[in-house]
């Protein structure tokens, strides 16, 4: 069911008005229904506490239901408390308990010093918040069958980080299933690759089981990963053609891992040509978003967050913002609303059709001051940087030399790729700075650019060359004076 729509002309529309959407965000026809399934991957070994056991899975899935009484009724601790279980199903209840408390305790902590939550706000309270999911109520029936969405966590991050809009969708008719991210064989994430492909795996495992031992019937599949978690969902829509759509929330896919991702097997960029929407963090000018500028779809839209960082992606600094008796001023806050809103609009294009057939009008994006449209085209640097990665730098220096009239115009674009390569191959960082430098010699930041990374290969006569080529060009600017001295003090 991938819909072939005009991407660009009729996309999103954030259905409330910025005042009234920065309180809360409209619940949808449905009650939520939350339960959770232990269970074991018996092919997979997993260490804890150094014995090897199967690998544990503890799945979460919420879901539409029509019931409207109050059974089963749900606190923010039962949540906190899967947490604690998720690598044994059987530890005492002292421990969870202990474990709870701690968590909320450090994450409050930080909420309350640098995200202007309410500082009067306590541990006790905020476990016993009751949370909009309802435990083990029934799954409403529907002729059409709800659509189903796969949500990967963050680096070894529980299901429930973002449980606000896990809650949001089923409320509004879709079914949410996740389990906690891990590494290889422990909750660790090791080596980089094979943590990738175990999130793929255990993603895998939990369709299997929705499908095998829950017997449940879906339409549509959607795909929603945060940080590490946009790199498994990338590999899992590239090995499953059944994948409809694919959000992403500032996952590490569009910075630095992107290399990692581009040596895992089942990576394969033909194989991308499914709608995707990427949300990005407040950081300008950091990342060319190397997958989504490599991608084939053509139905791709890109969006910032202007006011929050990568830790704004979660949902724990707006649910301890809703606990309070206080109202929030806080836009780091008020940000996740509209993150919630992006992803509903988004899937409802794409998971239902009955929403493109009779909702095409609604669905043009108005952007507002908590999320704004990116409509920069970085695709043949992305390109540039995927020749490095399949052909090398011989044949990267090629590319830009025919392309050196598009080039000489992305100074910026080429600094940020060559950050992309500086661990993985510095040699061919230093080449793409050295075309910058040729392009645009009287260019301090190209000039001290080289020198940066001349400096990382401790080369250091050349770094302090361009670094003081640099300074001419640029005399007052801390930066430069400062590697200098550093060179200077490694001279001696």
């Amino acid at each position: 069911m991938k819909h072939k729509v005009n991407f660009l002309a009729i996309f999103f529309i954030l259905f409330l008005s910025s005042s009234c959407f920065a309180q809360n965000l409209i619940k949808g026809s449905y009650q939520t229904g939350f339960k959770y399934y232990k269970t074991y991957d018996k092919s997979r070994p997993y260490v804890v506490n150094n014995d090897t056991i199967f690998r544990p899975l503890l799945i979460h899935f919420w879901y539409p239901s029509k019931e409207k009484n109050q059974k089963g009724s749900y606190s923010f601790k039962n949540y906190i408390d899967l947490i604690s279980l998720r690598e044994d199903f059987n530890k005492p209840s002292s421990e969870v308990e202990e474990n709870s408390n701690n968590f909320i305790n450090a994450y409050a902590g930080f909420a309350k010093q640098h995200l202007s939550v309410d500082t009067t706000l306590t541990t006790e309270k905020i476990l016993a918040c009751p949370v909009a999911a309802r435990y083990g109520i029934a799954l409403a029936k529907s002729k059409e069958k709800f659509p189903l969405i796969i949500y990967a966590p963050s680096n070894s991050k529980s299901a429930v980080q973002n449980h606000l809009i896990c809650e949001y969708l089923a409320s509004h008719g879709f079914m949410v299933i996740s389990v906690g991210s891990a590494g290889d064989n422990s909750l660790n994430r090791k080596n980089d690759e094979k943590s990738i492909m175990a999130q793929v795996n255990d993603m895998e495992y939990m369709l299997n089981y929705f499908e095998d031992s829950l017997k449940i019937k879906y339409t549509g599949l959607g795909l929603m990963g945060f940080s590490s978690g946009g790199l498994a969902t990338a590999i899992f829509q590239m090995k499953n053609e059944k994948v409809n759509a694919v959000f992403s929330m500032d996952g590490g896919q569009e910075y630095g891992a992107y290399i990692t991702l581009s040596r895992v097997e089942d990576f394969d960029l033909k194989k991308t040509n499914t709608p995707y929407c990427l949300l990005v963090n407040n950081f300008e000018n950091f990342s060319i978003y190397p997958y989504y500028n490599s991608i084939v779809t053509k139905e791709k839209q890109m969006f910032r967050m202007p006011y929050i960082d990568h830790n704004g992606f979660v949902s724990f600094w707006r649910f301890f913002d809703l606990c309070s008796a206080q109202n929030s001023i806080s836009k780091f806050c008020t940000s996740y609303d509209y993150i919630s809103g992006a992803v509903l609009t988004f899937f409802n294009a794409y998971l239902k059709s009955n929403q493109l057939a009779n909702s095409k009008s609604e669905l043009s994006f108005q952007t507002s001051e908590y999320i704004n449209s990116i409509n920069s085209d970085n695709s043949i640097i992305a390109q540039l940087g995927n020749i490095i990665l399949a052909d090398g730098i011989d044949a990267a220096k090629k590319f830009l030399i025919n392309n050196q009239e598009v080039f000489i115009k992305k100074e910026n674009e080429i600094n940020i790729l060559s950050k992309l390569f500086r661990d993985p191959d510095i040699d061919a960082a230093i080449q793409i700075l050295l075309f910058n430098v040729e392009a645009h010699p009287d260019s301090w930041q190209a000039q001290f650019e080289l020198g940066f990374i001349y400096k990382l290969k401790e080369e250091l006569l050349l770094a302090k060359e361009h670094l003081i080529k640099a300074r001419e060009l640029n005399p007052k600017n801390p930066d430069i004076n400062k590697l200098l001295n550093e060179i200077d003090g490694q001279d001696k």
